[in-house]
């Protein structure tokens, strides 16, 4: 029996992971503020399979912790951690940021997915297959104007997951693997073009906004199940 633990299912890349995952039968571990009624409904019909695990993932301390974590994944020979939450916010010049939007950036992309990382490792089947993934950006090796918190978290990210591939490099057991899922149509890229919008420091926008008018914006169904395919088929 497989579990997958995802974190960020209320729309866009987590809501297709989640839909991706639960047609293929996983139990699922749902971890975030919201949820969709359809998730909602598929975990009244299946109380077993499916938990919505509410909770602000910028809260360290309310995330599943390690025996949550080793109950759900009890029974398993094969998990799943896919890190998705994450916030392109804030967008604007360094100098001009609020204190509250920076710590809330570093909170979501990057202190979330470590702690998350180190609990599901502790907590894990010793027999188990384990699957970590983080779902990354090319902006983790770009920078992007106007995107510093962005940028910086999600190569700290990277770094962090290359750490602990290095670490369990000699078990066969564990994989670990940062992904950039490219540019997808999604609710962080209504976000990224209202900032466009705004007047806000953000020197490429007009790149993100042709993306979108010119239909080059992937559908965020199509690039989950090539993630499942490929990382953990």
């Amino acid at each position: 029996m497989r579990a997958v633990v995802i974190t960020g299912v209320s729309r866009g890349l987590g809501a297709a992971l989640f839909d991706v995952c639960s047609a293929r039968g996983d139990r699922i571990l749902a971890v975030g503020r919201h949820f969709t009624p359809e998730q909602q409904q598929l975990r009244d019909e299946r109380p077993g399979d499916v938990t919505l695990f509410s909770t602000d993932v910028a809260d360290a301390h309310w995330l599943p912790d390690h025996d949550t974590l080793r109950a759900f994944l009890r029974e398993s020979d094969e998990a799943v951690l896919l890190h998705n939450a994450a916030v392109v916010e804030p967008i604007g010049a360094v100098g001009k940021l609020s204190t509250e939007a920076i710590t809330h950036a570093i909170a979501v992309n990057l202190t979330a997915p470590v702690v998350l990382t180190n609990s599901f490792l502790r907590a894990a089947p010793d027999s188990a297959r384990l699957r970590v993934l983080f779902i990354s950006s090319g902006a983790a090796h770009r920078i992007i104007d106007g995107w510093s918190l962005y940028c910086t978290t999600k190569a700290a990210g990277e770094t962090f997951f290359e750490a602990v591939a290095s670490q369990v490099a000699d078990d066969e057991r564990v994989t670990v693997a940062s992904i950039d899922p490219g540019q997808m149509d999604t609710g962080m890229q209504d976000n990224i073009r209202r900032a466009a919008a705004s007047g806000t420091y953000f020197p490429g926008q007009q790149r993100w906004i042709d993306a979108h008018a010119e239909g080059r914006l992937a559908d965020p169904m199509t690039v989950a199940e090539r993630i499942i395919k490929e990382h953990a088929p």
